[in-house]
């Protein structure tokens, strides 16, 4: 089938969902947040699973972040970055970074080759809301997410203050980072635009002790440059329909610095990947007392140059390695999501998604292509206000072959009944698809991977406590276990190509720990909060027994990970002291391995002081951040140069 007909025919499924389904309601409502409210903890303590959603103070202290970065600092979720930059991915519950999915307004921009998405390309600033799913609670969104979601989303309606907002930072090792939104209204339209430009020449000091000897070397070949807007239209056809286009554009240039044990090896080596994508959805939503219905149709492109070439160090400068890898992505996709409340307190939750995948790549050796359809209902019962009890079924149907049934059940219950101590459970099944990649890369794709086959249990407690008027806190406590089957992974082979198979049986399991502490006293806040996150993940497969390193913990995956942030704010004046602690990581499956190594641990601390001031149509702000305060050398990855201490400053202006 064409490309042109797949457009014709998604768009024709939009006009059909939109004019046959009865009244109905989106399955993710928006959360407007209060200033006051807890970073991440407890958002939804009435549900069966859990999420929780960054709060105003983040989101308005740490806009010039990439959002590996923010969920690093401010969530249990742990992410692996390249160096500054440079790739990032982030994994939920140690599960691998292509089980997390990433939502932008319901639809998936996991890329269909990698299936993961590097975080360091998604800008905080593009968003209203980030809030994640953890475990089987990401089945009310999509399937395959055996770790969990993370949910990017972008209001819609009446217009919010400021009018325009316009941020400048710039630090240590030539980065800039600019930022800005415009947010215009008449009657019933609105528009909304927003644009980002990063630039860097990374060019930091670092302590080199992967060379004889060991040295300080400064970074090299490490610049980046981004730039992009999103926009967005929204227009109110009456008080129950509602309707909304939005373009997300990005243009993304990064030099990929060589290895530590690299530097001086390869002659003049020359690496780079450059990265195009836009990424369109066009909405619509109708709501009306007890009833909601969205239809939404999107349309992304991706287009990825990656090139290396090396070369020998004599004088002739011989070509060791060239490669030239150009991969064309395009998806074409279509959704319908009902929302009923019913009687008695039941709510009916159903919807239908269609998304079709197209790949071109030089390392494919034809056209591939892939079309999902998953249909999922689900239902909501409250007993007597204090227990809740939710029912899910998701299917899907992949190229015309039907994976087994996604189930999802949970309860909710109030323990006290004047008290807010909540207990959950769930157990859910998820599948996972082997990527396009895995399948299909030349050489080594093998097309008869089976799904990994997750089964997860989950239980937590969570409290929230108002002790005065001007002092609360927050606690949430949770344990999970993940059994997934068929584990895909790449082995070497004995051509010198690596290929995957479905080898590992790995059981995930660990818990998970938030608590927040508030004072709202006068002109005083304060906030204390941290998130704590211990993860065992192991490879219990046969062959892992045989060879001696069944239960080692999977690479790059630490057992105790966490963070804790501290924020003080006095009128106009506000200090914040972000910590983050991650555990020591393998570098290899088997300790036997020659090239085996075990990254050590590291303690990170930022620390930042800024300024407001306020005026009658526009406010005005400073803030000053020392990044690695104590100037740790570390690797998040081996041989992966990490910079040290480093500064920011970043001037902001709202008009109102």
């Amino acid at each position: 089938m064409s490309v042109r007909k797949h457009k014709a025919a998604f768009f024709l499924s939009w006009l059909i969902m939109v004019t046959t389904m009865a009244d109905g309601q989106a399955i993710f409502d928006t959360l407007n947040l209060h200033e006051f409210e807890v970073i991440g903890i407890l958002d939804s303590y009435k549900n069966s699973y859990k999420t929780t959603t960054l709060d105003t103070i983040v989101k308005r202290n740490f806009e010039h972040l990439d959002l590996g970065q923010l969920l690093s600092a401010f969530s249990p979720v742990f992410v692996k970055s390249y160096g500054k930059g440079s790739i990032s991915s982030a994994s939920f519950r140690g599960t691998s970074a292509s089980h997390t999915k990433v939502l932008w307004n319901d639809f998936a921009i996991n890329s269909p080759m990698l299936g993961q998405v590097d975080f360091s390309y998604i800008p905080k600033s593009f968003f209203d809301e980030v809030s994640l799913l953890y475990g089987g609670g990401s089945l009310y969104q999509t399937g395959g997410a055996l770790g969990g979601s993370v949910l990017l989303s972008n209001n819609s309606g009446n217009r919010q203050k400021p009018l325009l907002h316009i941020s400048q930072t710039g630090g240590s090792f030539g980065s800039f980072n600019t930022t800005a939104t415009l947010h215009l209204e008449k009657e019933k339209a609105s528009s909304k635009t927003r644009v980002m430009l990063q630039t860097s020449k990374n060019d930091f000091s670092y302590y080199n002790n992967g060379t004889l000897p060991s040295q300080w070397m400064k970074q090299q070949n490490a610049s980046y440059l981004n730039g992009g807007f999103l926009q967005q239209f929204s227009w109110q056809i009456n008080a129950s329909q509602h309707l909304s286009l939005m373009s997300w554009n990005q243009w993304n240039k990064r030099n990929i610095p060589p290895i530590m044990t690299n530097v001086y090896k390869g002659g003049n080596p020359e690496e780079y990947q450059k990265t195009f994508f836009t990424r369109n959805v066009l909405g619509w939503l109708y709501h009306k007392e007890n009833t909601k219905i969205e239809v939404k149709s999107a349309w992304f492109y991706e287009k990825q140059h990656y090139y290396l070439k090396t070369t020998t160090s004599n004088d002739s400068a011989q070509t060791v390695t060239l490669i030239d890898s150009k991969n064309n992505t395009s998806g074409f996709y279509s959704k319908g999501k009902w929302k009923q409340q019913l009687k008695n307190d039941f709510t009916l939750n159903t919807g239908i998604d269609i998304d079709y995948n197209r790949v071109e790549s030089s390392n494919y050796s034809t056209l591939k292509t892939r079309l999902t359809t998953s249909f999922y209902a689900g239902i909501n019962k409250q007993f007597a206000k204090r227990i809740t009890l939710d029912l899910l079924l998701r299917e899907e149907l992949v190229d015309g072959v039907l994976l087994p049934m996604m189930p999802y059940a949970g309860v909710n219950y109030k323990i006290i009944k004047k008290e807010k101590l909540f207990f959950r459970a769930s157990i859910s099944r998820n599948y996972h698809l082997p990527t396009l990649n895995d399948l299909y890369w030349y050489p080594g794709g093998n097309p008869n991977l089976k799904p990994e086959d997750g089964l997860e249990t989950e239980a937590g407690v969570s409290y929230l406590k108002k002790l005065t008027k001007i002092i609360s806190f927050n606690v949430e406590v949770s344990g999970y276990y993940n059994k997934i089957s068929n584990w895909i992974q790449w082995k070497p082979t004995d051509y010198r190509y690596w290929t995957p198979e479905n080898i590992a049986e790995v059981n995930a399991r660990g818990t998970e720990m938030s608590a927040s502490f508030n004072v709202n006293y006068g002109n005083w806040i304060c906030r204390i909060s941290g998130f704590y996150a211990y993860t065992l993940t192991t490879n219990q497969n046969a062959l892992a027994v045989k060879k001696g390193y069944s239960g080692r913990q999977l690479i790059y995956i630490p057992v105790h990970h966490g963070n804790a942030f501290l924020y003080l704010k006095y009128k106009s004046w506000n200090l914040g002291w972000n910590s983050l602690v991650t555990g020591s990581r393998t570098t290899t499956m088997n300790p036997a391995d020659s090239y085996s190594n075990t990254l050590p641990a590291y303690w990170l601390n930022n620390v930042q002081l800024g300024k407001r001031w306020l005026f009658n149509k526009f406010n005005f702000a400073l803030q000053l951040k020392l990044n690695n305060l104590f100037n740790v050398q570390y690797q998040a990855i081996i041989w992966r140069a990490m910079p040290g201490r480093n500064f920011e400053i970043t001037a902001r202006i709202d008009i109102l």
